[in-house]
């Protein structure tokens, strides 16, 4: 398996420019609206097969109404397709779950407990265990990690590669004798907060509109305040910090993977 993903567009239209033998990412962490569509999915499946290549499928936080449509996508993905599935809500890991049991789950990175406001970086009131402190979360838990993987079969988290985080490159050999557990390091962006108002509908609830055009893949905003120290860059209903190069951190232990933004998912 590669240990380098690369975010290919919401509905993987750009896998066939990726270099050889790197993985592809798909879909979205943040909006439901940024979610391939069953004829999307159906032939990023079909090209990842083609390449020899895995699949990464990111999802958000879904509503009742939204996840039960979520969950028609998910009855198209063949059972020996080579996917990954990051799920960014309780619910949708219960769901998946039970109805789709031979899917690999993933935690994403709404749920890992992270704290990723560039404060944390600039604050003369934290020391560098405090800040360390910031960079944990669930999957820095083992009784988590097992409770999860007994109860939903949670075999991997996702992560930002955080300044205050540097103990994350450091991926466990194994978990209380199971095999260890992937972790999917997120960069050079990392989600630091998200809104269900997005400014790119006239502020309006994603929930609210059935059909959306995607007007924030034509661009992003920067937002600047003083006390950040930089400024965080919103697209659609997130807002994110810029990082470090997840591929830059050394070593990467075989359980690390990767997942790299040539711009904001």
């Amino acid at each position: 398996m590669p240990l380098e993903y690369r975010y290919a567009g919401p509905d993987g239209d750009r896998i066939g420019n990726l270099p050889a033998g790197v993985g592809a990412a798909i879909g979205s962490e943040y909006c439901v609206h940024l979610l391939p569509g069953p004829a999307e999915l159906m032939e990023a499946v079909a090209a990842a097969r083609e390449r020899h290549i895995p699949l990464l499928v990111l999802t958000p936080y879904f509503r009742d109404v939204e996840l039960r449509r979520a969950v028609s996508l998910f009855r198209r993905i063949p059972r020996d397709a080579d996917l990954d599935v990051a799920v960014n809500d309780w619910g949708a890991l219960l769901a998946l779950h039970d109805l789709f049991p031979w899917l690999r789950l993933s935690l994403g990175r709404l749920l890992s407990g992270q704290k990723r406001c560039p404060r944390i970086g600039i604050s003369s009131r934290l020391t560098a265990d405090g800040r360390s402190w910031h960079g944990e979360g669930i999957f820095s838990s083992g009784r988590a990690r097992s409770y999860l993987r007994e109860m939903f079969g949670v075999s991997g988290y996702h992560v930002d590669s955080l300044p205050w985080g540097e103990t994350l490159a450091e991926c466990p050999a194994e978990d209380d004798g199971n095999s260890a557990p992937l972790h999917f390091i997120h960069g050079p962006s990392a989600i630091v907060t998200l809104s269900d108002a997005c400014p790119w509908i006239c502020g309006k609830s994603s929930a609210s509109v059935p059909v959306c055009s995607r007007p924030c893949r034509d661009g992003a905003v920067v937002l600047k305040e003083p006390s950040m120290g930089e400024g965080l860059v919103q697209r659609g209903k997130a807002r994110f910090v810029r990082t470090r190069d997840p591929r830059k951190l050394a070593p990467s232990p075989p359980s690390c993977r990767m997942v790299f933004y040539d711009d904001l998912p």
